[in-house]
């Protein structure tokens, strides 16, 4: 394969990526008019770690998903509660908001994680870095100015969000040569199922689902978000470099208003779609100036 077809296979993969968690949050705030977050997550996270099991199966790597170092599992178990955190929190958020304006504000997640790797990793931030950070705020300002109790909400459970994928990014990035991709997604989305339905029990908000209408959109969630969504920006990555997907998965907010105008009807406020805008303008100029820094160095 030449590096053209390599990175034509690549961008391909990144579309699919943003296309399908489109669709996953979509179908996400169809089922959330008739089920609680914590049941929701449950369901889907237990769909989806069957789904990447049988996935690993068919490809013969099913012993080596599953037989992992017991260190590796209590670091699978951190990653879990961080995610099972930040899962809770977005889901909640799409209660309140449409699916498209999560969505934009979901790309506070590179932010956050720039400044913990700043925080924590040492990392430096470049003068690029800190003027996509405004145009990032700046969107956030647009979004909250005047905005329903709902919205204001839906942004501070989207930044808790966040905050939480970040820290689970930056502990990732500090062992990702450590650890196997395909059991890091198996064990996580088991232990967050453990986790919602201990919350879920406690909290008396799980719910037997026996609606077939409802079990079908949650499998189907279950495929596009956990499943496809994750496993299509890997094989992104594997044709073309990290900066390169990041980019073009920033069109998820976009797909995201199409699908919530085709299939609930409903289309986001000029406001929000403004401060969307700005948001996603701050990642693709981070990640633009930031791929040109790169290539600068020697």
């Amino acid at each position: 394969m030449t590096e053209k077809q390599s990175h034509i296979r690549g961008d391909i993969w990144a579309v699919i990526s943003a296309l399908t968690t489109a669709i996953g949050l979509t179908i996400a705030k169809i089922i959330l008019e008739d089920i609680p977050p914590l049941t929701f997550n449950t369901y889907v996270f237990l769909f989806g770690s069957v789904i990447i099991l049988g996935h690993s199966a068919v490809n013969g790597n099913l012993k080596k998903t599953i037989v992992v170092p017991v260190a590796d599992l209590g670091f699978y178990f951190i990653l879990a509660i961080l995610f099972a955190g930040s899962t809770f929190c977005l889901f909640t958020a799409l209660t309140f908001i449409e699916p498209a304006t999560v969505s934009f504000l979901s790309r506070l997640e590179l932010i956050a994680t720039l400044l913990l790797a700043v925080m924590f990793l040492k990392e430096q931030i470049s003068r690029a870095e800190i003027l996509g950070l405004l145009f990032v705020l700046a969107g956030i300002i647009v979004m909250r100015y005047g905005a329903s109790m709902e919205l204001s909400r839906a942004v501070l459970l989207v930044s808790i969000q966040a905050i939480l994928v970040g820290t689970a990014e930056v502990l990732i990035k500090h062992r990702i040569k450590r650890i196997n991709p395909g059991s890091l997604i198996f064990y996580r989305g088991l232990f967050m199922v453990i986790i919602f339905l201990i919350a879920g029990t406690a909290l008396d908000q799980i719910i037997w689902v026996r609606d077939w209408r409802l079990i079908l959109l949650l499998l189907a969630a279950a495929f596009f978000m956990p499943y496809l969504g994750r496993f299509s920006y890997l094989k992104a990555m594997e044709n073309i470099n990290i900066s390169r997907a990041s980019i073009i998965v920033q069109s998820q907010p976009f797909f995201a208003v199409g699908f919530t105008l085709l299939l609930i009807g409903t289309f986001p406020s000029m406001r929000e779609l403004s401060g969307g805008f700005l948001i996603v303008g701050g990642v693709i100029l981070i990640k633009l100036l930031e791929k040109r820094h790169h290539r600068k160095k020697p």
